[in-house]
């Protein structure tokens, strides 16, 4: 296949649309904002967990901006490096890619790191952030962690979300010079119009997996102390905790007030976010959510624990405020302050607009090109 004329750019993730979730949309935003910068732009994804193979080409084919190389799904992480990195040779010599984008610590970076010894091929990574947390299967796992260490300290730059992520990544032994921070975007016109949700009552709203990192229990503890609140509280999302979480609702005498709404996407998510009062991130552990900037883009003020990259996000600014993560007492006063003072609500949400804009996809996808440009200057 001939060269083409705009610089050829290879996004290598580990989760793709239309599986959903944070990381899926920060590829396929990318993606497609790099297309609209005249970039060639080719995702290397796994095929989708919940389509079957007669939906898969549908899934690829949605955008039709950018190309999309399935591989299938590795049982394990090992098998996924012997996998890939045929099919990236492959790949390669068809488009010849100026730079490579791994949306991973391992193996993806691990991949990348061989294939550049192999080709010079310069590789920039983006850790999710979860995968390279103290605690997480990879750094328990010494093996995969010398691994991913190589992977990143091998990159020409590793990509952090935040400063949180920074600090994690420069303690795993990365060169501070060659951690570049460029936070996740949100698509700013996909709140603009969708009408809000329709509730009998005023509701604050969460959203995620119903994992116990996301706090959900935490959450429904605090809004079981206000005293008579104005609003509801609707959780929306699945996960494994999803029963306990319903039998701690019905314990606590708020079974009537909480409701459960399930996974939600597209217009529907944007709804819910429309027609809330304010938004709940009461995360145990948070890289860099997603679900604040989105709420954020809905025009919502956030309550937030004070963890992570939560505190870049939201800090002491007027469009949010933080409580400490675990504290029942403490996030139900955080709580009883935005629902019994409409002025304080009204403020939060004036000033969310103005912190928002500096999110938004096209800006942060002109970081990446530029820095995709440098590091292929400089190889």
């Amino acid at each position: 296949m001939p060269r083409r004329s705009s610089s050829a750019v290879c996004l290598y993730t580990d989760t793709f649309l239309p599986d959903v979730g944070g990381a899926q949309m920060v590829a396929h935003n990318l993606a497609a904002r790099l297309c609209q910068q005249q970039r060639h732009v080719v995702v290397v994804a796994p095929r989708p967990r919940h389509v079957d193979g007669s939906d898969e080409k549908k899934g690829d084919a949605q955008e039709g901006r950018y190309q999309v190389s399935r591989f299938r799904r590795p049982i394990s992480k090992r098998w996924g490096v012997r996998l890939v990195l045929p099919r990236l040779i492959r790949l390669h010599r068809q488009h010849r890619f100026d730079v490579l984008h791994c949306h991973a610590a391992y193996p993806q970076a691990y991949v990348a790191s061989t294939l550049k010894r192999l080709y010079g091929i310069p590789y920039v990574v983006r850790p999710h952030g979860s995968d390279i947390l103290p605690g997480e299967r990879i750094r328990s796992n010494p093996r995969l962690e010398r691994r991913a260490r190589q992977g990143l300290a091998d990159a020409d730059a590793v990509i952090a979300q935040g400063e949180f992520l920074k600090d994690v990544i420069v303690n795993l032994g990365v060169n501070e010079n060659q951690v570049r921070v460029i936070h996740n975007g949100v698509d700013l016109s996909e709140f603009a119009d969708a009408p809000p949700f329709s509730h009998p009552r005023p509701y604050i709203l969460a959203l995620g997996n119903l994992l116990h990192r996301k706090g959900m229990d935490v959450l429904i503890r605090s809004y079981a102390r206000l005293a008579s609140p104005r609003a509801d509280l609707l959780i929306a999302g699945t996960g494994g905790e999803l029963e306990a979480l319903r039998a701690l609702s019905n314990e606590l005498g708020v079974a009537s007030r909480v409701r459960f709404v399930g996974f939600v996407s597209g217009v529907e998510k944007v709804s819910l976010y429309r027609g809330a009062e304010f938004f709940v991130c009461p995360s145990r552990r948070e890289p860099f959510a997603n679900v604040i900037l989105e709420a954020m883009a809905a025009g919502l003020p956030v309550v937030a624990t004070d963890v992570g990259g939560n505190r870049q996000l939201v800090g002491s600014g007027r469009h949010g405020l933080l409580c400490r993560s675990e504290d029942v007492e403490g996030m139900a006063d955080t709580l009883g302050t935005l629902l019994d003072a409409p002025d304080r609500l009204s403020e939060a949400r004036a000033a969310v607009p103005e912190y928002v804009a500096r999110y938004g996809w096209e800006r942060i996808a002109q970081e990446y090109a530029s820095l995709y440009d440098e590091v292929a200057r400089a190889a």
